[in-house]
């Protein structure tokens, strides 16, 4: 195996590998299991899913307790709206429509007020990040996993209001993530069933830059804090890796073409567009070779322990190069250190299912029906 630059040992290899993570947890409590999975791998953050919130108390509580002790801790939940709401086991939670639902109202002060208040539900919880807004144009009426989760039809229209929905999450004092770059909003599967693929055919570099990238680059211009990668191989960018994977998408269009220096993170590398192709510890050290800062690993603790010991490898025999690790440490610090300013500017955090929320969502859906 190659080896490029200071090898680390392999205490100090572990305790940097964990903070290349971002990990999920088995149920509804800290039980023993979760307490040692998050000993032993010490990650960046922890995800929560519906399998983890039992009732608001009990996800407040869960992740008070997750948090104890950790300074710069990510607590993430994938939180839009629509069919993408973590909380049915917490009915407090305001429940809006799903994004492209949201839109009809044709008043992005009103989208912006919805990011504010899932900001405000989501903070008062305990959480500090929420995976979106999704930033894919929805070109495709028979794509699966994208559909009404996107911000509009055309790209002018995702810029129109996912943006505003961002500035509304950074004013309620959450940090953002766009998703899922550098586009999947034309695919035709589910990236959680198998790897899409868009060909040069359809989607050459013209096409990409007029549609799928512009939303990310307005993002970018708009200062987001975090983008998140797709599992999906963009033939005009590389012809055979996903784009977590790919450095020709990540360091070459993603750094090098928009000129992103901010904090970019996998998609779950347990999805089976990638976990039917690659082994999840060989998946990881990809993602960070090919850009990535870090990697999601949401579900099974065996594969988050094999991410983490694959991770921890790369450091010690220096197949991750320093300088590749020094960047990733550098924009993990940059993000950690905008959490900690955002967290104290913010905004007490209003209650959870705040009557003006209640108001505002059923005046986007009513809209809609209309």
């Amino acid at each position: 195996m190659l080896c490029y630059g200071r090898r680390m040992h392999s205490g100090e290899a572990a305790a940097e590998a964990g903070k290349l993570l971002i990990i999920g947890l088995p149920g509804i409590e800290l039980d023993e299991e979760s307490r040692r999975l998050l000993a032993d791998v010490d990650p960046l953050g922890v995800i929560l899913f519906r399998r983890n919130i039992a009732g608001t108390e009990a996800v407040t509580e869960l992740n008070r307790q997750i948090r104890e002790g950790r300074s710069g801790f990510l607590m993430c939940i994938d939180h839009e709206g629509g069919r993408v709401h973590r909380m049915r086991a917490a009915p407090e939670f305001t429940h809006f429509p799903p994004a492209l639902t949201m839109v009809r109202c044709g008043d992005p002060g009103l989208i912006r007020d919805v990011g504010r208040a899932h900001a405000a539900e989501l903070r008062a919880a305990g959480f500090n990040l929420d995976f979106a807004p999704v930033l894919d144009v929805h070109t495709n009426p028979d794509n699966p996993i994208i559909g009404d989760r996107a911000f509009g039809t055309t790209p002018e229209e995702v810029i129109h209001n996912a943006l505003p929905y961002l500035q509304g999450l950074t004013e309620g004092g959450l940090l953002g993530c766009g998703k899922h770059f550098p586009g999947h909003g034309d695919t035709s599967v589910d990236s959680h069933l198998e790897l899409p693929v868009l060909s040069k055919a359809t989607h050459d570099l013209t096409r990409l830059r007029t549609l799928e990238l512009r939303p990310f680059a307005r993002a970018i211009a708009q200062g987001i804090p975090m983008l998140m990668t797709a599992h999906v191989v963009v033939e005009a960018l590389d012809t055979s890796l996903p784009a977590t994977m790919s450095t020709r998408v990540i360091e070459d269009c993603l750094r090098g073409e928009l000129g992103y220096q901010g904090y970019v993170v996998s998609d779950d590398l347990e999805m089976k567009a990638v976990a039917d192709n690659y082994s999840v510890g060989h998946a990881a050290v990809m993602s960070l070779l090919a850009g990535c800062d870090g990697c999601l690993v949401c579900a099974t603790p065996s594969l988050i322990r094999e991410a983490h010991e694959a991770l921890t490898r790369a450091l010690v025999d220096g197949e991750l190069p320093e300088a590749k690790h020094a960047a990733a440490v550098r924009r993990r610090q940059k993000l950690q250190s905008r959490l900690a300013k955002l967290e104290r500017s913010a905004a007490p955090a209003e209650a959870i299912g705040d009557v003006a929320h209640a108001q505002l969502a059923s005046r986007l859906s009513g809209i809609a029906r209309a």
